[in-house]
Parts: C-alpha cells; sequence; structure tokens
C-alpha cells in the first residue's frame, strides 16, 4: 500500500519534471530567438550610425527667452540625454557638437557664417551611408503665443524621414504627452518641409523642435530637466522602432 503510493508520486514527480524541462526548453529557445534578434537589431544598430545634431550654438544662440533661457541650450540638453539613451541601448552615436560651440569654422564654404555652420553639420552627417540623423531645435511664434506643442519636421519626398518621423511621434504622444504630462489633448504635428539640413541630406533623418519658447506652458516644460530627459528618451526609443521595423 505504502509502496504503490510512493510509486504514484514518483510517476507524478517524473511528469512535473518532464514538463518543467519542456517549460525550461521551450523559454530557452524564446530567449535565444529573441536574443539573437536583439542582437541583430543592436548590431545592425552599431553599423547604423545615429547622429544627433543640437541646432546652432556658440554665437549663434538661436531663439530664446530673455537673456537666460537660449535655444543652443535646450537643443544640447536635450542632446546629450538622447546621446546617452542611444549608447545605453548600444548604438553608435555621433554628435555634430557636445558643447557650446558653432560649426562654421569646420566648412570650407565661402559664404556666411550660417551657411558654413549648416554646411558642415550636412557634412557630418553624410559622411556615413548607413546614418540616421536626428536635428533638434525650438519653436518660436511671437505672432501667437497660444501655439504650442512639439512638431517634427521631414522632407517632402523622403519616405524613409516620414516613417522614422512617424515612428518618434508615436512614442512622444504616449510617454510625454499622454503618461508625463497627463495630456490626451496635444499631439505631435509631423509636417514636411523643405528645410536646409533634410534636403542636402543623403539619409533618412528629422528635425524636432521640442516646443515653443513663447508659448508659457512650453516655455516652463523646455527650462524642465525631467521633461527634457523624457523627450530625449522618447526620441531615442522612436528611433529603436523605427530601425527595428526598418
Amino acid at each position: 500500500m505504502f509502496g504503490k503510493k510512493i510509486f504514484i508520486v514518483i510517476k507524478l514527480n517524473k511528469r512535473l519534471c518532464i514538463i518543467l524541462m519542456l517549460l525550461l526548453i521551450s523559454l530557452w529557445m524564446m530567449t535565444m530567438a529573441k536574443g539573437h534578434n536583439l542582437q541583430s537589431i543592436f548590431h545592425h544598430g552599431t553599423q547604423q550610425m545615429i547622429v544627433i545634431d543640437p541646432g546652432h550654438g556658440g554665437v549663434d544662440g538661436g531663439t530664446s527667452y530673455g537673456p537666460h533661457l537660449l535655444e543652443k541650450n535646450i537643443n544640447l540638453d536635450i542632446a546629450l540625454e538622447l546621446r546617452k539613451y542611444l549608447k545605453r541601448k548600444n548604438f553608435y552615436v555621433v554628435m555634430t557638437r557636445d558643447k557650446d560651440i558653432s560649426l562654421e569654422n569646420r566648412s570650407n564654404l565661402n559664404d556666411s557664417r550660417y551657411k558654413r555652420d549648416l554646411d558642415a553639420r550636412k557634412r557630418i552627417i553624410n559622411d556615413g551611408s548607413e546614418n540616421i540623423f536626428v536635428s533638434i531645435h525650438v519653436n518660436a511664434y511671437p505672432e501667437n503665443e497660444k501655439v504650442r506643442g512639439i512638431k517634427i519636421f521631414y522632407y517632402p519626398t523622403a519616405e524613409e524621414s516620414q516613417s522614422l518621423a512617424k515612428a518618434i511621434g508615436t512614442v512622444v504622444n504616449d510617454s510625454v504627452y499622454k503618461k508625463l504630462l497627463k495630456d490626451n489633448h496635444t499631439k505631435v504635428e509631423i509636417i514636411p518641409n523643405d528645410y536646409y539640413i533634410l534636403r542636402e541630406t543623403k539619409t533618412p533623418g528629422v528635425l524636432i523642435e521640442a516646443g515653443f519658447i513663447t508659448n508659457v506652458q512650453d516655455r516652463k516644460l523646455l527650462n524642465d530637466k525631467k521633461y527634457k530627459k523624457k523627450v530625449a528618451e522618447a526620441i531615442g526609443e522612436g528611433i529603436i522602432r523605427y530601425v527595428i521595423n526598418e
């Protein structure tokens, strides 16, 4: 009687062991497959350089509000946070600038300081054939201070750039507006435009206006470290989604 009971218990344990082994094997295979997928993505990421272009810098402060809130500094703050995020995800990142400088001295163009600065940024972006770039800026519209929100621009005929813009916009809407700011009304605008940096570059890229310095709500956010970090991380996650689906 006791022997029979012991036999049954052992039999059940064996079945459980087999089931557990099968589950573990399945989980291992899923993990390996996922790991291989992530490895291929991040391997692609290391080959596919991400260029981050913080607009303006040095003598060119960009737009501003008062003497202390300058676009060039806001752009750089977001760009540096974006670099941190992408590096944590094993992407190879290049910055057109990582401090408060302008780039006109890096161009041989015989033109205005402004044109030489843009030319230098274009050359950095075009330096590799596998690049993705993000140019970061701040908007201003003194004619109507109620206008606010993040806008993402892409070159009108660049389908891949449009896809990148949409991927970033989707994440920004969810993680910045919906989750961080609890704002279900404001949405990112995805807009085609003929900006120089979009027109003259060879690879997929977008120009992001992180908010309106002329709007009281956006201005407060653009001066907030938590907001700038969240925007940067949302941009980074959007880039990753684009790369995965590419």
